[in-house]
């Protein structure tokens, strides 16, 4: 008998165990599938709710790479909030951050083959798919972010535009997170401390290709790998815009940030060829028109961010040097193979059109 109320005693509490296993199950999947919040913390006024409007004619899916503290996710919610409200419930956007819809590759995949709407990353991340775009791969090409938002804001999307549609995407506006800078142990005054350096940087062999004239040693990885690999000193520094040395808290492992300014964080929404060409044009200039006012807020939102993310930077006890001219004369002629490769690559006609914007930019 005694036995057999240990059975029975031993089977209940399996039971409990299971409901109550499957019951956190479930109140986990809930909510990692709850719609990521609005923003709330920029300058401006933020997008108050994630309800898409029911029943709406055009129902967007839009990815993003990043995490939700970054200026990527205030663009997108401008975006969902303005179109909505421009259509009066016509337009419905649903918005995947972090990564929810697979990585670059896959996301850009996504718009070609239509599962995809919209995806918002650094311009960077689109070379692969679109060679031309590497012309903003010029380093140290601007000489302050005022000069680069005319020049984005000219007719330089002209000049890439039918390369992106013969991808298969629609490059609808640009915006940007600010400059890139480098993050290191050591002060860097000078080219000779870029010497033997091992950055992380993104897969993108213009980007490494800088690095290297510049003597270190760039060493591409996995994003989630960096903070680790700071902490450990496996690489001694990363390149990166203020907004994601913040966000991804890679200063907590290091000592100075070097304010290069060598890339501007250009970040570019495109959208899916066809799904823009199978819509409407009433649809269209809604979309095109709420884009386009995203991505000036999220310029508004980019220098608000910086001030304060340098702020949080400085009080962690970390130093933020900016470069003299001497040595950004230094890194732009040690970059000259870096514009040699870059112009075999997306011809001398576009290299020219940049050039040639930047220099009306700075009459203005």
């Amino acid at each position: 008998m005694k036995k057999a109320l240990k059975i029975v005693s031993g089977i209940m509490t399996l039971v409990l165990l299971t409901v109550l296993f499957g019951a956190c199950q479930s109140n986990s999947a809930s909510s990692s599938a709850a719609a990521p919040s609005a923003p709330s913390d920029a300058g401006g006024a933020a997008p108050e709710s994630s309800t898409a409007p029911a029943n709406a004619e055009f129902t967007f899916i839009t990815a993003s790479p990043v995490a939700e503290d970054s200026v990527n996710h205030y663009i997108v919610w401008k975006a969902k909030e303005l179109m909505e409200e421009k259509s009066g419930g016509r337009i419905a956007m649903n918005i995947y951050e972090s990564g929810q819809l697979g990585g670059d590759r896959e996301s850009i995949e996504g718009l070609q083959a239509g599962t995809i709407d919209f995806f918002i990353t650094i311009s960077a991340t689109y070379v692969p798919f679109v060679p031309e775009l590497g012309v903003f791969d010029l380093p140290n090409v601007f000489p302050n972010i005022d000069v680069a938002r005319k020049v984005f804001d000219s007719g330089i999307i002209n000049e890439v535009s039918a390369a992106c549609e013969n991808a298969g995407l629609k490059i609808m506006a640009f915006s940007d997170a600010g400059f890139r800078h480098v993050t290191t142990n050591k002060p860097i005054a000078s080219v000779a401390d870029f010497n033997g350096l091992k950055l992380r940087t993104m897969q993108n062999p213009n980007h490494m290709a800088y690095f290297t004239a510049l003597g270190a040693s760039p060493t591409p990885m996995d994003y989630s790998e960096l903070y680790i690999s700071l902490q450990q000193g496996t690489i001694d520094g990363q390149e990166n815009a203020y907004d994601l040395i913040v966000a991804n808290k890679l200063y907590e492992p290091q000592k100075y940030v070097t304010e290069t300014n060598h890339l501007i964080h250009a970040l570019i929404m495109m959208m899916s060829k066809a799904k823009y060409d199978a819509l409407p044009d009433d649809i269209k200039a809604i979309v095109e028109e709420s884009v386009i006012e995203a991505h000036q807020y999220g310029r508004q939102v980019a220098d608000e961010r910086i001030e304060s993310r340098k702020k949080i930077i400085t009080d962690y006890g970390l130093t933020i040097n900016e470069i003299s001219p001497e040595l950004r004369a230094d890194m732009l002629k040690a970059a000259e193979p870096v514009y040699d490769k870059i112009r075999s690559e997306v011809g001398s006609d576009l290299v020219d059109a940049l050039l040639g914007a930047i220099e009306e930019a700075e009459k203005r």
